[in-house]
């Protein structure tokens, strides 16, 4: 199963007490041959209470193709596209905006999450987006984890006219990404690197393994192992003519700014990093954090939202435990039938559960930040938004202001109207990620150059 935009949030319910609607416009994305592409599920009903609908690929033409079968049953869906031999088969999450299935196209199959959308316009505008000529130099690179069995492929970008520079390193957050952390159209790496190219820095960013031009093992890799890579992209850019000794920083988005403080707390390499979105809480704790954010804002009750803690609280007891997995399975499924009244689970119930225990689900309940952010010596510099639901300011900032840190060297930002994304935003709900035009705020970006040259002086 394929990790996406959040820290795989699994939002359990098997109760379909609840009204489920697929009216309106849905967006998703796939990764084909290394590139994003937008796909729009248009969905309705006419007047005979059909449901009714249309297809488009909008990055690849115009055509609008009939959506020829829509079957629903309670909370899943499965629909068939068939001039172009394309189905999607899916279930919507407890934010009904939300909805998590497969799209098979022949042999082609991916996961592929699905937003709903305020209308049916499927072009994107992404006003920061940059494209060449650049004012600077870019390279395309690759290096290798030989520990972590991984070749990694990136881009370097750096300013011109020769000499050494300061230099940072991008790690995405979680899921596989391409270099640019591209995500329903936005490509905010690519944003923030131009920008720090332009103020001075040299900028590596790379593909994370099993996308793009990077290869190694996904499914049972962990946030270590991610943390493996990013080392050796350290190690890397050390050993470039044009970085300058003892100047090189991480800047890490959501896990990709846990994965920051992990290897700034065992490799003496790193000199400062940037946390962007950062979770301090410990993983069960931010995911139980994360299921109540996220359910308040699609309009949960509060004792449905209490009720969803308690029951997340329980399964995720069982899967801190030090048992083999079929054991955890089947500890799993017993709890599962008890909260589901005691009802049997479907077939689409426990295909919901696979997630749950996969390598990296089970180590990142168990990882806590503070661990490692206590071994950090360097300046650290921490941006949380206000909007984020995902990794939720308030509760985050407090516990890092509450640690007892190795360096007094630590800056904090909180901006109240942007999100996970770092985006203005209203609510910071998902489907707000597709329609806004912004892909990085400038602010942050502006506060975070500054701060990364008064460190590098």
């Amino acid at each position: 199963m394929k990790k996406i935009l959040y820290l795989f949030l699994i939002f359990l319910h098997f109760s379909c007490a609840d009204a489920q609607t697929f009216d309106g416009s849905w967006k998703g994305e796939v990764n084909v041959s290394g590139q994003k592409l937008l796909l729009v599920f248009n969905l309705k009903k006419d007047s005979n209470a059909n449901w009714v609908g249309t297809f488009e690929s909008p990055m690849q033409t115009s055509l609008k193709f009939p959506i020829n079968t829509i079957k629903t049953h309670e909370d899943s869906i499965s629909m068939d596209v068939k001039a172009i031999g394309l189905s999607y088969t899916g279930y919507l999450d407890r934010d009904k905006d939300v909805m998590k299935g497969v799209m098979k196209q022949g042999n082609f199959e991916s996961a592929m999450i699905l937003v709903r959308s305020e209308n049916e316009q499927s072009g994107l505008s992404r006003k920061q987006d940059v494209f060449p000529p650049y004012d600077y130099i870019e390279q395309d690179v690759s290096f290798q984890n030989a520990k972590g069995n991984a070749s990694l492929a990136g881009t370097l970008t750096y300013p011109k006219g020769g000499g050494s520079f300061s230099a940072v390193i991008l790690v995405n957050g979680s899921g596989q990404q391409n270099r640019d952390s591209e995500v329903f159209g936005h490509r905010p790496f690519k944003v923030l690197a131009d920008h720090l190219s332009k103020n001075g820095f040299a900028v590596l960013r790379y593909d994370d393994r099993g996308i793009g031009g990077s290869k190694g093992e996904v499914n049972l890799a962990t946030t270590i192992d991610f943390a493996s890579d990013a080392n050796a992209a350290v190690d890397f850019l050390s050993k470039q003519q044009m970085v300058k000794t003892g100047k090189i920083g991480i800047i890490g988005h959501s896990e990709g700014a846990l994965i920051a403080e992990i290897v700034a707390a065992e490799n003496d390499k790193v000199n400062y990093i940037a946390l962007l979105s950062g979770p301090v809480l410990k993983g069960d704790s931010l995911l139980i954090l994360q299921s109540y954010a996220l359910g308040k804002v699609a309009g949960l009750s509060e004792p449905a939202l209490e009720a969803n803690k308690l029951n997340n609280r329980k399964l995720y007891d069982i899967l801190l435990r030090d048992e083999p997995p079929k054991v955890l399975a089947e500890s799993l499924e017993k709890e599962l039938i008890r909260q589901n009244n005691g009802n049997a689970l479907t077939s689409d119930m426990k295909v919901k559960l696979s997630p749950m225990l996969i390598p990296w689900f089970k180590t990142f309940l168990r990882i806590d930040p503070a661990y490692y952010l206590k071994q950090v010596k360097v300046p650290v510099f921490a941006s949380f938004g206000g909007k984020d639901i995902q990794v939720p300011a308030n509760e985050n900032i407090y516990a890092l202001q509450r640690l007892h840190l190795n360096t007094t060297d630590v800056t904090i930002k909180d901006y109240p109207n942007l999100n996970h994304l770092f985006q203005n935003a209203q609510t910071g709900k998902i489907e707000e990620y597709f329609e806004n035009q912004e892909s990085f705020n400038e602010q942050l970006m502006d506060d975070l150059t500054k701060w990364l040259k008064l460190k590098t002086k």
